[in-house]
């Protein structure tokens, strides 16, 4: 009976963890011939502040009558929950400060209606995306292959958390390299994906190392093997193949096998590598607004982290908006994940930080 108390709990805590980071606390001040009227200031402008910090400034002016129409107007929709902070009545007007929490998951209601009318595109972001490129070492197909494996590694890592299965669909593809933009469109369908990185690997053994090394071309015991991977990123709105690429890697092992897998995987990475890049650089025209919140005592690491950022892949700007109490926003227009913003960032610099919160058009983080 204890254990399943605690279970509860601890049940309720995770999911009343969970609503706090999936909404924006802001705080707004509105007002009004009455109270209610500055009420509904408050909230508005809760929500245009919320939808301020996730799309760029140009995109809100050239779209200003329809956000204003179609978003502002239906303000109160998009907050789980306000608190009323302070009124306030000079005899004439009426004014009311709130504190409320904007929902911005991505599945919520705001986000649902800003990609509705096209002011904001959460697939470019963090887009679903399906990888298949079966693989053979001579001639024969090989199960779960490894640069496959590699290159959805690579993408994960990037923070790409929509990265979709196809084990039970991979061998059932015949000739991949003779598929047209229709047949990627239709298996792009099929799958309910917005990208298709599709592609052939193939390893072959090339001998005894020994034969290689300067020891009189004696074997040695340790055999191994070359490979390349093939792939082409499709985009399944645009119908475009956006880029494509051949890696190759080398490998060696006791077996054949094992020496084929590791050469696989090395040409993977690298792919891996050069499609996160590019899907990066695909989505670097979005301009949509992260807001990184870096918590620090010491103000030349806050600007050092935003200097680190700007040259970031991806990254078209980044200023430091506001600093109180070792507190700093720093607004980054960036086309790529939050989370591959922060392993790049983790990557560089020369102290420590620490990942405290993420979601779709936010980064906490602490440097210490």
């Amino acid at each position: 009976m204890k254990k399943f108390i605690i279970s509860i709990i601890l049940t309720i805590f995770t999911l009343i963890n969970f609503s706090l980071v999936s909404a924006q606390e802001i705080i707004m001040t509105g007002s009004g011939a009455s109270y209610e009227d500055a009420e509904r200031d408050a909230l508005r402008n809760a929500v245009e502040k919320a939808v301020g910090l996730m799309v760029d400034s140009q995109t809100l002016v050239q779209n200003s009558q329809l956000v204003n129409d179609e978003i502002y107007t239906q303000s109160k929709g998009y907050i789980t929950n306000y608190t009323v902070l302070e009124r306030k009545n000079n005899g004439t007007s009426y004014k009311l400060t709130i504190n409320a929490d904007v929902d911005t998951k991505p599945d919520s209601k705001l986000m649902n209606e800003l990609t509705r009318l096209g002011i904001i595109n959460k697939q470019l972001r963090d887009p679903k995306i399906a990888v298949i490129i079966p693989e053979y070492h001579f001639s024969a197909r090989i199960p779960d292959p490894a640069g496959e494996t590699a290159v959805i590694k690579k993408l994960t890592e990037a923070g790409f958390s929509h990265v979709t299965d196809v084990s039970n669909i991979r061998y059932q593809l015949n000739k991949l390299s003779a598929l047209t933009s229709n047949d990627f469109r239709s298996l792009a369908d099929s799958l309910n994906v917005d990208i298709l990185i599709i592609g052939e690997a193939f390893s072959q053994g090339v001998g005894d190392v020994g034969k290689f090394i300067g020891n009189g071309r004696k074997n040695v015991g340790i055999l191994s093997c070359k490979a390349r991977l093939e792939a082409k990123i499709f985009i399944v709105k645009s119908g475009q193949i956006i880029a494509a690429n051949g890696t190759y890697g080398t490998a060696a092992d006791l077996t054949e096998f094992i020496a084929a897998k590791k050469a696989l995987n090395d040409a993977g990475e690298k792919m891996g590598d050069y499609i996160v890049e590019k899907l990066i650089d695909y989505g670097s025209s979005s301009n949509q607004n992260l807001e990184v919140t870096v918590i620090a005592s010491d103000i030349n690491k806050i600007t050092k982290i935003c200097n680190i950022i700007k040259n970031i892949s991806g990254v078209n700007s980044a200023n430091i908006t506001n600093y109180s109490n070792g507190r700093a926003n720093i607004t980054v227009k960036y086309s790529g994940t939050p989370q591959n913003l922060y392993n790049q960032l983790n990557k560089t610099v020369d102290f420590n930080v620490v990942l405290k919160g993420i979601s779709y058009n936010t980064l906490s983080i602490g440097a210490y």
